[in-house]
């Protein structure tokens, strides 16, 4: 199988008043073409610098991260803006409605936009 995501030696380092913290060190996961993959893990253990991460949201300290052989850590600003519209991330806190199903909240953000592209064009 094609490899869709590659990450090896993933270090993140956070510089602290208390000094250095590491929140990723030396990480390293493949994921192939056609799994699917989840993160999971007690509050603290890196989930969200991970996530963070793989997006460039934050910028690693050390290692390499490839999205279907294109190594993220040397884009551009304008090719990681082009990559990013290729992924999604849902957050720990993505503060779904109970009172709906899956598909109603997928779809409630478009209703709301339809409403308010009715509203203002009134």
């Amino acid at each position: 199988m094609q490899k869709i995501l590659e990450v090896k030696g993933l270090t993140k380092t956070y510089i602290t008043q208390e000094g250095p913290m590491e929140a990723l060190s030396d990480l390293s996961l493949s994921v192939d073409s056609g799994e699917i993959f989840g993160i999971i893990g007690l509050s603290g253990a890196g989930k969200s610098t991970l996530i963070r991460c793989l997006a460039q949201l934050d910028i690693p300290t050390d290692g390499r991260i490839t999205f279907s052989g294109d190594n993220l850590c040397c884009m551009s600003k304008t090719e990681l803006r082009e990559f990013r519209k290729k992924i999604g991330m849902i957050f720990q806190h993505f503060n779904l409605l109970s009172s709906r199903t899956v598909y109603g909240n997928i779809a409630y953000p478009l209703e709301m936009f339809i409403l308010f592209n009715i509203a203002s064009s009134n």
